[in-house]
């Protein structure tokens, strides 16, 4: 058999790849990776006592939102880091615009009169904070590596760096169902370390666990 006989058998039973499989592979591992953190949350830690109350402040949205907007930026690079050759640097760069609002507002709270600064800096659950938000995204943190191993990632560094940082921000956001902490200086020091520390996870295990 000829060279080019034996490409066109090969090729003929091709099919195109559907141009939203990606996104519906990412999306489910993330939907069963949140499904399990908030197990975790609900099984280790427990919700906030009266959250519905709770849900009424401003603070309990901000950090939502911050939450949120890193794990959504968290999912783009994902995606991205499971394209052989995508660009990555423009979503990373988006991930600027989180932390400045979320460092604008712990400043607009520090400089306001009669300020508790190390109250709002330490909060009363410093010391536990980032470890309990890696706790709770190590379920996100599994679902988000076994996606990418169906995908083609050829920076496994930078791939498991980003899924840790999904996976970290959607611990995170988990995690403010239990967490009383409302201050915005103590979710941006506390609440980033814990996903910070995720994020260095991932790009860690990245090197090992997602080799083709």
């Amino acid at each position: 058999m000829r060279t080019d006989d034996l490409i066109a058998q090969l090729a003929g039973g091709l099919e195109p790849v559907k141009s939203n499989s990606v996104t519906r592979l990412l999306f489910g591992a993330l939907v069963l990776g949140v499904a399990g953190s908030a197990l975790v949350m609900l099984m280790v830690l427990g919700p906030r006592h009266q959250l519905d109350a709770a849900m009424a402040h401003h603070g309990v949205w901000a950090k939502l939102a911050y939450t949120f907007a890193i794990a959504a930026i968290g999912l783009r690079l994902v995606e991205r880091a499971g394209r052989p050759g995508a660009e990555m640097t423009r979503p990373a760069l988006m991930l600027a615009l989180p932390l400045l609002a979320i460092v604008l507002l712990a400043a607009l709270q520090m400089s306001a009169p009669g300020a508790d600064i190390p109250s709002l800096v330490m909060g009363r659950s410093s010391r536990v904070c980032a470890f309990n938000v890696l706790i709770v995204a190590l379920p996100t943190l599994a679902a988000a590596f076994w996606a990418l191993r169906r995908l083609a990632p050829t920076r496994l560094t930078l791939a498991g760096a980003g899924a840790g940082l999904l996976a970290g921000a959607a611990g995170a956001f988990v995690y403010c169902f239990h967490c009383n902490e409302e201050a915005a200086p103590f979710i941006a020091i506390w609440y980033t370390l814990g996903i910070g520390v995720t994020a260095a996870l991932g790009a860690l295990l990245g090197r090992y666990f997602l080799r083709w």
